[in-house]
């Protein structure tokens, strides 16, 4: 106090008597103790307000500068500032347009309560010159609450922006660069960071996204391709891009976060999709091959309509060029046989034959009591063709050619033969899948034969019932040959072909021959 209040004298008198005193003679904290108040003080004031103000009388009260530079500084800034800081720091490529406006815009040149002597606290300082509302939108940038100079040089820098370092080094500071250098990069890294974000805030969802997905992605890719047709992904329309791409970088093609099927099923139930029975395509992932991933003119997001899709794997003259179509093949109904995916059913059918074909084929003339052997077990295939075929109702084959595959050409094709059989006409006596009969027979036996041999009831014969009563009785009679059976027309005749005359049964020319095989008390030992 003692040695204040004699400076304090000394400036006093040197007033009065009209003398000149600098800076460097007085102790200057005594009119302007605030100096060295704040937290934060300038370390130049350690060196004495000299250091920086030389050109001053601080006689005269405002004191009078005394070499014509602003405040009796040595210099003006920011050269007076150099003669401490290095001047490189602040001569950079880009350069704070603050620096124009003097070191003062933005530091207190003797205190401050901030640290730097900043004036305010960051980034309250900077907001005196950037529109705060850029930095305080929706979705924030959390390096702003570390403070501006996380990112930017506040004075000069070589990179834009005043940046530390260029993009995309200086954001992996804080970002795990694995994440942005798989296999497969997304081409707009190139471009940059902030070709899709915004560096400090955005009014997007999240992310600091400059738009909302999908608008954001139209800026590069065309929007024609994923809007506008008749069936479109509900991810992609609803913007959800990134539910099957990643943004940056992937080790799978097409930045997919994962190989399909595996992606897929991350919406779709794996139960429905793989079987016991899978679709090649399905089973080898290609789910592309099928079903375009965006958006499509046909259902299901297919790339084409059946049966034109499925031609691109399948052989389309197996399906096509037949003189007879199954209907559904013809109408490219292809999934009303076949599941696409998968199936429990060889074939990836739909179900079971004969099941599956009993979907269209309810005619009474299929529920008959009598069932053809491969119809009852379902081997529909064994006698038709499923798609296309050169023979009516789609057969493998001319009858009796076909049933020969079956039934021992050997019983058909002896010396006599009847003529049905010998034209092939086995369908006029049988029927094709089931019937009320025996042996598929279309009628009962006796009424089957008379269809065509009608005359027998005109001309003499040996059955009673149908010659006037005169010849051999049929009714209530047993076959003494067949035992268990009734007498009747095949008794004495095998109904397809006969080593006999007259398609008989037994070794026999005449019709006189063949009793002696019942009635051999009466022709002795011959008929034994």
């Amino acid at each position: 106090m003692r040695k204040a209040g004699m400076a304090f004298l000394l400036f006093f008198l040197l007033v009065l008597l009209g003398g000149t005193l600098s800076a460097g003679e007085v102790d200057c904290l005594q009119c302007h103790p605030d100096l060295k108040e704040h937290k934060v003080i300038h370390p130049a004031l350690d060196m004495g307000c000299t250091a920086c103000h030389v050109g001053l009388d601080v006689s005269n009260i405002p004191h009078k500068v005394t070499n014509g530079v602003s405040k009796g500084l040595m210099a003006e800034p920011p050269d007076l500032c150099y003669n401490c800081h290095d001047q490189g720091m602040f001569t950079h490529k880009t350069v704070h347009p603050a620096l124009q406006m003097g070191c003062t815009a933005c530091h207190n040149p003797h205190g401050s309560e901030n640290e730097r002597m900043l004036l305010a606290e960051v980034p309250a300082l900077c907001f005196n010159c950037h529109d705060e509302g850029m930095f305080k939108k929706k979705s924030r940038h959390p390096a702003l609450d570390m403070g501006c100079t996380t990112c930017h040089n506040p004075h000069s820098s070589d990179n834009e922006k005043m940046l530390l370092s260029s993009p995309p080094d200086l954001c992996y500071n804080c970002h795990d660069q694995g994440i942005f250098t798989k296999k497969h990069v997304h081409p707009a890294l190139d471009m940059g960071c902030t070709m899709c974000h915004n560096p400090h805030s955005s009014d997007a969802e999240g992310k600091m996204l400059v738009a909302d997905p999908p608008e954001l992605c139209f800026n590069c890719h065309d929007q024609s391709q994923f809007s506008g047709k008749k069936t479109i992904h509900p991810p992609v329309l609803a913007g959800m891009c990134t539910s099957c791409h990643s943004p940056h970088s992937e080790n799978q093609e097409k930045l997919l976060l994962k190989d399909p099927p595996e992606l897929c099923f991350n919406c779709h139930d794996e139960k429905k999709i793989l079987g016991r029975v899978n679709h090649p395509p399905v089973e080898a992932g290609m789910c592309t091959s099928c079903h375009n991933p965006h958006q499509s003119d046909n259902e299901k997001l297919l790339v084409a309509s059946p049966p034109d899709l499925c031609f691109n794997c399948h052989d389309k003259e197996k399906f096509t060029t037949g003189k007879d179509i199954h209907p559904p093949v013809a109408a490219g109904m292809c999934t009303t046989c076949h599941d696409p995916h998968n199936s429990q059913v060889t074939k990836m059918l739909k179900k079971d034959l004969p099941a599956l074909c009993f979907d269209c084929h309810v005619s009474d003339e299929l529920q008959g009591r009598r069932k053809h052997g491969p119809f009852k077990i379902g081997m529909c295939m064994q006698c038709h063709y499923p798609h296309q075929g050169e023979l009516p109702k789609l057969l493998r084959q001319e009858v009796p050619g076909l049933c020969f595959k079956c039934h021992r050409e050997g019983d058909f094709v002896k010396k006599k033969v009847h003529p049905p059989v010998a034209a092939g006409l086995c369908l006029e006596c049988h029927g094709t899948h089931t019937t009320r009969y025996g042996h598929l027979k279309k009628l009962k036996l006796n009424d089957l034969c008379l269809k065509c041999h009608k005359k027998i009831t005109e001309i003499p014969h040996p059955v009673p019932s149908i010659s006037g009563g005169k010849g051999h009785p049929l009714k209530g009679r047993k076959d003494p040959r067949r035992k268990g059976r009734s007498f009747r027309c095949i008794s004495c005749h095998v109904p397809h072909s006969s080593d006999w005359g007259k398609l008989f049964r037994y070794k026999a020319d005449t019709p006189m021959g063949i009793c002696k095989y019942c009635h051999a008390e009466q022709h002795g030992a011959e008929g034994k």
